[in-house]
């Protein structure tokens, strides 16, 4: 190849693993903002379409392609090598290969390239996609191309990205949540798909994947070129510059919860004294998931989340029968008992009647599970979670938190961390994310009264002394006046 370009050590590192057979199916790279990442991206496809593969390289707009990455294609590519169809956005390679460049801007847009296939698949920014579109172009990843299959290398699916954006959940589950940076892993199947697999005689090899970090340190031409820029990005606030400088993926711009803090927050499991008050409240879902929390209140007023039933269940009376049967607990003599439920909270667009004149608020109550209609302001249920979430000072002087949530709730958890704004109206959550644990939340906090006051911490017997003579010194000047 004779482009002449010079791989940095991160670059070097994740080219190694795009062009090994054995390495990972699935790349993640970058993190940080100013790590190189979509000229990495370029070479990997260049290389791909060198050897006689098709390559699909994306962005979320059209915009976005005509931002960079097409340009700066132009000026990697020779045209000794190959010819660029501005039409087609492609180019054609002399060897057989191809570079597509194309754009999901909206849901749908992926079964754009419903029978196509491709070799290599790019995504630049991968957290402004969803994983829907991710998941349906899985099946794209493929070529029978005997030139490419001849140069040893492997269909593979390659990204980078910074942290944030619609897609941040998504993409940290899969890649980040639970594994090394720089360590190939392979996914688990689902049970059902290995269940399925093997009824039908099959073995397919699970899927690897692996996350390679890169920062601005990692590239130095960057920074000779343009030594300011990282002065620039010490003027972001705190939060920021863990996201864009340090390429943390607790943090990202456009955070729906920034005063979420697992440490604070999240807590292990123990068994709710039966004094407590409890209620539950549940987000209805058909084909999306449904989720049901149960709430318990302690005698200061704090509120403890400690279960959750999360998963797509489509029929109502089914979820109410899940409901009851986890809402089950045993009493001293290690019998199973109902818990004392207060109330449940429910969707109130689930008292309109269906087809068979029955709405499902009433399907919930034939089954055991009495409910009331939830107060859906968004607005004001997002600032009610707002409130609660707020840290407090606490008698001892630091900081403690006036909402607990056990860390089996998993679903919760990863929304009130992962769940961006909503891009057009900063005061509410985007709905096109993961938010099915949030809206249930929402809904039981707005079924409570406002959090308890902030607290001061206890005075010390110096401060009430001081304050006792401030006070005397005050009264004496008054009777003089």
């Amino acid at each position: 190849m004779d482009v002449t370009w010079v791989a940095q050590p991160r670059q070097s590192r994740f080219l190694n693993e795009v062009m090994d057979p054995n390495g990972a199916d699935e790349i993640l790279y970058g993190g940080a903002a100013g790590g190189g990442k979509t000229d990495a991206l370029l070479i990997a496809a260049i290389i791909y379409a060198q050897n006689g593969g098709h390559v699909l390289f994306l962005r979320r707009t059209y915009a976005q392609l005509e931002g960079k990455p097409i340009p700066r294609s132009k000026q990697l590519i020779p045209r000794s090598m190959a010819t660029y169809k501005e039409s087609k956005r492609q180019w054609i390679f002399f060897s057989g290969g191809s570079i597509k460049f194309g754009y999901l801007e909206k849901k749908g847009d992926e079964e754009n390239y419903q029978g196509h296939e491709y070799a290599l698949i790019v995504y630049d920014e991968l957290t402004h996609f969803d994983l829907s579109q991710y998941i349906y172009l899985l099946s794209r990843n493929r070529s029978t191309e005997a030139r490419f299959i001849a140069s040893g290398l492997k269909p593979k699916i390659i990204a980078a990205s910074n942290p944030g954006s619609r897609g941040h959940a998504w993409v940290k589950g899969r890649w980040i949540d639970g594994h090394e940076p720089e360590v190939v892993w392979e996914a688990e199947m689902p049970d059902e798909v290995k269940a399925s697999l093997a009824a039908q005689g099959l073995a397919v090899e699970p899927r690897k994947r692996v996350f390679i970090p890169a920062k601005l340190q990692d590239n130095q031409k960057l920074l000779a070129v343009d030594p300011g820029y990282l002065a620039r990005l010490l003027e972001l606030p705190e939060s920021q510059q863990k996201m864009l400088l340090h390429g943390e993926w607790d943090y990202f711009e456009g955070m729906a919860f920034p005063e979420w803090k697992p440490d604070l927050h999240v807590c292990k499991p123990f068994r709710i004294p039966e004094t407590w008050r409890r209620f539950r409240a549940v987000d209805y879902g058909q084909a999306a998931p449904f989720c049901c929390l149960w709430f318990a209140v302690d005698q200061d007023s704090e509120i403890w989340v400690y279960r959750e039933l999360y998963g797509v269940v489509p029929h109502a009376s089914d979820q109410a029968s899940k409901i009851v049967e986890l809402s089950l607990m045993f009493n001293d003599l290690d019998e199973k008992v109902p818990e004392k439920i207060d109330f449940t909270i429910l969707d109130s667009a689930c008292w309109a009647k269906n087809q068979f004149g029955e709405s499902v608020a009433e399907t919930y109550m034939n089954n055991g599970v009495q409910v009331w209609q939830a107060d859906k302001n968004r607005l004001q249920g997002k600032a009610r979670v707002h409130e609660w979430l707020k840290p407090i000072i606490g008698p001892d002087g630091k900081l403690k938190s006036r909402i607990h949530i056990f860390d089996t709730c998993k679903n919760l958890i990863e929304q009130l961390s992962t769940l961006p704004t909503d891009p057009n109206n900063p005061d509410d959550v985007d709905t096109d994310a993961p938010d099915h644990a949030y809206d249930t939340l929402r809904y039981g906090l707005m079924s409570r009264p406002q959090p308890p006051k902030r607290t001061e911490p206890e005075k010390t017997v110096i401060q009430r002394h001081k304050e006792r003579i401030i006070k005397k010194a005050k009264n004496q000047t008054r009777r003089w006046a």
